[in-house]
């Protein structure tokens, strides 16, 4: 393996492909607009920005009231005859039923959607050097073989793809940690002038102001089902381990069409700490000036020398030229 190509989704975009995450809103808009509305209830989906963020924006959802109206609208009767033991977890099987059918159905309508997708415009082909290369696709969908003829076992779609049936990965890269840190109540916190006597009646006045066993229920759940929504990247690249080492012998790195967000980043340092740093060339591939500052950035962090990095743009590598006539 001497070529490695990473391709991102603006590789597909340049193929005619609509698939941005505005495009999955225009399709929800009018396959489930029912969706949209549940969205709007944790997120700030009517901002345009936070669909050209879709994927970190999943991870930052305005939870506080919905757990704390979920939490008081489920308290248990405790003096009914009728009271049972798993009243106590009625908040939590709420949560549990309304955040996790939002969960699935952003993961099934993602899946519809791209199954929608239309084919790759031939003629927005670019030149691709197949010969001792492979493919790390973060794509989901056929482009590859079905344009290129890519050999499947030359391509490494990450993230599933749609034709082959896989479970497609989407999501945001928060830890559960940072969630749970995120979603906990604001309780009360003693001054810090008091000390022994003075401290333990400031506690003792105080409490009846801690999280209750029902509002803590509702609040795990909901962490654990915003959680499911991260995308795994440590483990995926554990699973495909074999790949990465792989990569020792490469020496040209094409990224065609990634974006160099965040969530996908480590992934690229998987790359990085794989290959020789100092005589690797790099190719990556440019929309306009603010995607080439942001692959700067990256290559400028992990101390890549910039004269090893070409930047194009893919629509200076299309192999078939328009003509162009002149009207004087």
């Amino acid at each position: 393996m001497k070529r490695l190509y990473i391709i991102g989704n603006g590789f597909d975009i340049h193929h005619g492909i609509p698939s941005r995450y505005s495009n999955y809103r225009e399709w929800l808009e009018d396959n489930d607009a029912d969706l949209i509305g549940r969205l709007r209830n944790y997120y700030d989906v009517d901002d345009k920005e936070w669909w050209n963020q879709f994927e970190i924006e999943l991870g930052y959802p305005d939870m506080s009231e919905y757990i704390d109206e979920t939490a008081f609208e489920n308290q248990p009767d405790f003096g009914s005859d009728e009271f049972r033991d798993r009243d106590y977890h009625a908040g939590q099987y709420v949560a549990e039923d309304e955040i996790g059918s939002l969960v699935s159905d952003i993961k099934g309508t993602f899946t519809d959607w791209v199954g929608s997708l239309p084919n790759p415009v031939c003629d927005k082909k670019i030149k691709l050097d197949k010969e001792d290369a492979f493919f790390i696709n973060f794509n989901y969908t056929d482009t590859l073989q079905s344009l290129y003829h890519v050999k499947p076992s030359d391509i490494l779609y990450i993230h599933g793809n749609v034709g082959m049936n896989t479970e497609l990965v989407l999501g945001h890269n928060r830890p559960y940690s940072e969630l749970d840190e995120e979603f906990a109540p604001n309780l009360p916190k003693p001054p810090r002038d008091l000390d022994g006597i003075e401290l333990a009646e400031w506690y003792s006045e105080n409490s009846d102001s801690g999280e209750d066993y029902i509002h803590q229920s509702v609040r795990d759940e909901v962490v654990s089902q915003i959680h499911s929504l991260r995308k795994d990247t440590e483990n995926i690249i554990r699973i495909h381990k074999k790949i990465f080492e792989a990569l020792k012998g490469v020496k040209h790195v094409y990224i065609y069409g990634l974006s160099f967000s965040p969530v996908d980043e480590p992934y690229l340092d998987e790359v990085v700490s794989k290959i020789n740093t100092d005589c690797t060339k790099w190719t990556v591939s440019y929309y306009s000036s603010d995607d080439m500052d942001t692959a700067k950035q990256y290559f400028d962090k992990k101390g890549i020398e910039g004269a090893l990095v070409e930047y194009v743009k893919l629509e200076d590598l299309k192999l078939l030229k328009q003509m162009e006539i002149v009207f004087e």
